[in-house]
């Protein structure tokens, strides 16, 4: 490609010189020359307008970046036929070669997993998706490790809502391609968190593929991705295989986002810290604690109306009075001996024998009268006194039968002695007793 006035061209405008090809990619190729501005070496990558058509230009995108985990673009020139994009040169290689030629240990690959994470941080932050992360465009240079290569990238505008933050182009190498990529569904950045973990897996097993092997079809490739069962070798740690699972998971709801990768413990290496949660355990433990929240509120309301329910406040006093009944009683127990709580038993129903024969004052004619069935002296000395005075008053007006003192005295005892209602009802028996056993009183003798 670079021949003639391409040479030319980029000598005397971009002073380069000593221009060799050192790789090639989908829409162009690369080269490292010198660059005679600052006598760096550098890497010149060409991309031909007639293959390479996008609405988000990869020069576009390269004057956006400035990361230390992103290769660094100089400057950018074109001409009919061409662009031109001169960066920074890696002089480390690919980590695609780094990983055939050495074993990584769990140290090293989380060093280099973490530096690969916060440049496809710094792109999601921009609204940038690759959707070509691979080995092959993840760049070295001593203990540095920077993301090359953003001809498949794709770039959101700042005015398009979330819905429209959604892709469903086919496009990427096929064997790092996320599963949702596949089923012609709608995709967002989470296909290269996906992409990410499939780099974790080959960093941690030699270069070996989780899915891919190089007798298999594209179709057979495709069906393993859709439905994948992994083998992961037994020298890897827990926290490892936590964070792959998390990353190369097929439901884009329960993978990682770039983020709470990064803030992994086997990234951090921080190792008593707590394992983030993706957005579909944080939603279901949201969902669990209002489930426990609407519990604890309904306790708390059906607490309510036990206590304020009339019926309840009730039962509760009668259930106070009982308790303070039992503990008196187990006090008087304690406190006294048996024959002493037999006194106070017999005390309690002699008390309870005179409430029952004894009335309440009652009020006849103006005067208060206290009329007790077993107080039988009293009675008989007021009927006496009645008697006598009924017959000096006959013996005075001699004009008194036997029968007419009779049918008086009768008439002072209904008035004078005349039993109340409850009386009646509480003393019923007495009163008969009373009326059989009550003799008649001889006739008196008129003079």
């Amino acid at each position: 490609m670079f021949t003639g006035e391409d040479i030319q061209f980029l000598q005397q405008l971009h002073q380069l010189k000593e221009i060799t090809k050192i790789g090639q990619g989908s829409f162009g190729k690369v080269y490292k020359a010198i660059d005679l501005t600052d006598k760096t070496i550098c890497a010149v990558k060409v991309i031909s307008k007639i293959i390479y058509n996008s609405t988000t230009p990869e020069q576009d995108i390269y004057m956006q970046l400035n990361h230390p985990n992103i290769v660094r673009c100089k400057r950018i020139s074109e001409n009919k036929k061409c662009y031109y994009i001169i960066m920074e040169y890696m002089e480390g290689g690919t980590l695609a070669q780094k990983i055939k030629d050495k074993q990584l240990n769990e140290q090293e690959a989380a060093i280099i997993m973490k530096q690969i994470l916060e440049g496809v941080n710094y792109l999601h932050d921009r609204s940038i998706i690759h959707r070509d992360i691979k080995p092959e465009n993840i760049m070295l240079t001593g203990t540095n490790v920077k993301i090359a290569d953003f001809g498949l990238s794709f770039r959101f505008s700042t005015t398009e809502g979330n819905f429209h933050k959604l892709l469903n182009k086919k496009c990427g190498t096929i064997i790092y391609m996320a599963p949702e990529q596949f089923t012609e569904k709608y995709y967002s950045k989470q296909v290269d968190v996906w992409s990410c973990g499939i780099i974790l897996y080959m960093l941690l097993n030699g270069g070996i593929h989780p899915f891919y092997n190089k007798d298999d079809t594209k179709y057979d490739f495709i069906k393993k991705i859709l439905n994948p069962s992994i083998e992961i070798p037994f020298n890897i740690t827990p926290l490892a295989k936590d964070l792959l699972y998390k990353l190369i998971n097929v439901n884009p709801i329960d993978r990682y986002n770039v983020s709470q990768a990064l803030m992994h413990p086997w990234i951090t290496r921080k190792f008593h810290e707590k394992i983030p949660l993706t957005y579909q355990q944080q939603l279901d433990q949201f969902l669990k604690e209002q489930q426990i929240q609407q519990q604890f509120k309904l306790l708390f309301f059906l607490q309510y109306l036990f206590r304020n329910s009339p019926r309840t406040q009730v039962f509760q006093d009668s259930v106070k009075e009982l308790d303070q009944v039992n503990s008196k009683l187990q006090q008087n127990q304690i406190n006294t001996s048996p024959n002493q709580n037999k006194f106070k038993i017999l005390q309690l129903s002699n008390k309870h024998k005179n409430q029952c024969h004894t009335t309440p004052r009652i009020e006849s004619q103006g005067k208060f009268l206290d009329f007790s069935l077993t107080q039988k002296t009293n009675f008989k000395k007021s009927m006496e006194n009645i008697l006598v005075f009924e017959k000096d008053k006959c013996e005075k007006s001699q004009n008194c039968s036997a029968r007419s003192l009779k049918q008086k005295s009768s008439q002072m005892v209904n008035k004078y002695f005349m039993p109340t209602s409850f009386q009646e009802s509480s003393c019923a028996s007495n009163k008969m007793k009373f009326k059989i056993n009550r003799k008649e009183l001889p006739p008196i003798k008129t003079k």
